[in-house]
């Protein structure tokens, strides 16, 4: 029995008990707890458009919230100590690309085990920098007709041992391992997470040891998201490993290139890890990395209390708690987001725009009494009785209450899916989008509709993926609506076991989710997840967003994107938009920090995976 279970469960009860007093107060009770226009020059390399380097939080953290500045950082002795890490799931040990669904690809990476191809700079989170020549990739040249993208690789990158040594232990990667690892995520079957990439990309050659050629069937002008550091990146593998074991073997060997390699990777336990050293990019400060799953936040709690761990994301509620307890101090990571409710099973286009294929009605489109909230494109009256459902819906939200008493005040209220917000972008906000707090009304107008006596709302909160879904706003939200007559059914299925429905388009229920679009980050090519695709979806299908985001990303003036995104959010957003996301709050994830962490600046990940563990030294 491990000391880390044993946290838990002592921990539960005394929590647990105190988030459910916390939701009582918010709620009143309840019996259920793209495109930016800069461009990066490097030797070599022909420009390309950079990610957004997205403003700080438009809701800065309040003045009584305490953050100790880290400590100065010593001179470098090489790996020492063991940096422990509390996160809320540990996926499976899965190590070719194919087999790695979402989030998988972001702990691969994130964690140090899997590099992607190109780095961007270093820049404060929220913020993510340019590209820059310090990835695998130093130099590439995109074809003037776009048609492909020629990377130079990088000597002197080396692979890892493996759990299963060979002659492909510390050997050199060279670009028919890059191919073939890209290649790997469009195989038959693959249930690779940004399967959707073999929408823009036909195939990845290897022209000579040191050139690799990627050819494009669709051009996109942010082709690094599947490449860079953290977010969707293809981890490199190495192609005669694979060749010499077979598929499954080579699938449970971590052979890789990053600061760390594997010791030992059990899901829903823990991970274990140990410092490259030299590496070629960044030798590890720390000699070690302990993962550990701790789902329940009152575990996490205890394990920061206790010093059990170093790191561990928690709610807002719980920051000063813990920083006060420790000593310590919370870290930013990653993109501050709205938190939205999706209406699963709004399925409105007819055709593939990759393929051309029909693809009407999807299985998810289920326009019926049960399902109020999704409308039929071929029945008007259906349409427009299903968005007045959503918006009375939105109606019963108190915004301003969730942020206050759930997210202690480190958030916002948030109205906007393409990233506006009131004080970040006060020149394009238009406060008509800003939805009114009314349940009278609410309530009324759901009786209009013809629900005099309410529906069943099935409500889908996946309780393993922290850095998109907070649990705890939507439990309050499900509180709300069940104030105004909804009767709420909360599913707490794992992410992992729903995202099929995803897939393959059959979702139709309500669920939270997080947006895309940063807040402040307003000028990017938004598909949004909701346009045909071979991989994830939202759960909806809107020809508005398709038309826009086809529009939008070949806009080279950022003021005419930003214009064009104020109209798509005017076709979303109230009063008289779709509304098939309804935005809630905007949150940046924020992670306790024990005082034992000399320094730490991560990377921000856009799906807010903490990472960038090689930086990290230890108080001795």
């Amino acid at each position: 029995m491990s000391k880390s279970w044993l946290i838990r469960k002592v921990a539960m009860l005394l929590v647990l008990t105190s988030m459910l007093m916390l939701l009582f107060n918010a709620c009143g009770g309840g019996d259920d707890a793209e495109e930016a226009d800069d461009s990066v020059s490097v030797p070599g390399i022909t420009p390309v458009k950079s990610a957004d380097v997205i403003p700080a939080t438009a809701t800065p953290v309040p003045p009584t919230a305490t953050a100790v500045p880290p400590t100065a950082t010593p001179e470098p002795k090489g790996p020492t100590g063991t940096l422990k890490v509390a996160v809320q799931l540990v996926t499976p040990a899965n190590f070719m690309p194919s087999k790695i669904p979402w989030p998988g690809n972001l702990n691969m990476v994130s964690w140090g085990v899997g590099e992607g191809l190109v780095r961007t700079e270093y820049v404060d989170p929220p913020a993510i920098g340019p590209l820059d020549d310090t990835g695998i990739a130093p130099s590439w040249v995109i074809a003037p007709d776009q048609s492909k993208i020629t990377f130079k690789i990088r000597e002197g990158v080396k692979f890892h041992k493996g759990l299963t040594e060979g002659a492909w232990s510390g050997a050199e990667l060279t670009a028919e391992d890059v191919a073939f690892s890209f290649n790997q995520t469009q195989v038959d079957g693959s249930t690779w997470a940004r399967v959707e990439m073999g929408d823009y990309m036909s195939e990845a050659v290897a022209l000579d040891d040191r050139t690799l050629e990627w050819r494009i069937q669709q051009w996109n002008s942010e082709w690094y998201g599947w490449m860079y550091q953290n977010t969707g990146a293809v981890p490199m593998v190495n192609k005669a490993m694979h060749d010499s074991l077979g598929f499954e073997d080579a699938n449970l060997n971590p052979v890789m290139t990053g600061p760390f390699s594997v010791d030992s990777w059990k899901a829903n336990d823990e991970v274990k890890l140990s410092a490259v050293d030299p590496h070629w990019r960044h030798t590890p400060g720390v000699a070690n990395v302990h993962i550990i799953e701790i789902p329940e936040t009152a575990s996490r709690v205890a394990a920061m209390k206790t010093g059990e761990v170093h790191l561990a994301m928690l709610p807002p509620r719980f920051l000063r708690e813990v920083i006060t307890a420790t000593g310590g101090r919370y870290q930013q990571v990653g993109n501050p987001s709205s938190m939205h409710i999706a209406f699963a099973g709004n399925y409105w286009i007819r055709k593939d725009h990759n393929t051309g294929e029909d693809i009407f009605p999807r299985p998810g489109l289920l326009a019926d009494d049960e399902h109020p909230w999704i409308g039929h494109p071929d029945r008007p009256d259906n349409m427009e009785r299903a968005r007045r459902v959503r918006i009375a819906m939105s109606k019963a939200m108190d915004r301003e209450l969730i942020n206050k008493e759930v997210l202690d005040g480190f958030g916002s209220a948030n109205y906007t899916w393409w990233g506006f917000d009131e004080k970040a972008n006060p020149k394009h906000f238009r406060k008509e989008w800003i939805v009114p707090f009314d349940p009278v009304v609410a309530k009324k107008e759901i009786a209009d509709a013809g629900f005099p006596n309410g529906f069943k709302v099935p409500m889908l909160l996946p309780p393993d993926v922290a850095c998109c879904v907070d649990v705890t706003i939507g439990e309050a939200i499900a509180q709300m609506w069940r104030n105004i007559g909804l009767e709420v059914e909360i599913e707490s299925t794992a992410y992992q076991a729903r995202r099929p429905t995803m897939v393959d388009r059959s979702l139709d229920v309500v669920w939270m989710w997080r947006s895309n679009a940063a807040v402040g980050q307003t000028d990017r090519a938004h598909q949004h997840g909701v346009i045909p695709s071979a991989g994830w979806n939202r759960g909806m299908e809107l020809p508005y967003v398709l038309e826009g985001w086809q529009k939008v990303k070949v806009e080279d003036d950022m003021e005419k994107r930003i214009q064009m995104n104020v109209e798509l959010e005017n076709q979303n957003a109230y009063p008289d938009g779709w509304h098939t996301i309804a935005p809630i709050v905007a949150k940046s994830n924020l992670w306790a920090v024990s005082p034992d962490v000399l320094d730490w600046k991560p990377f921000t990940e856009g799906a807010d995976y903490a990472g960038t563990f090689e930086i990290i030294n230890l108080k001795e």
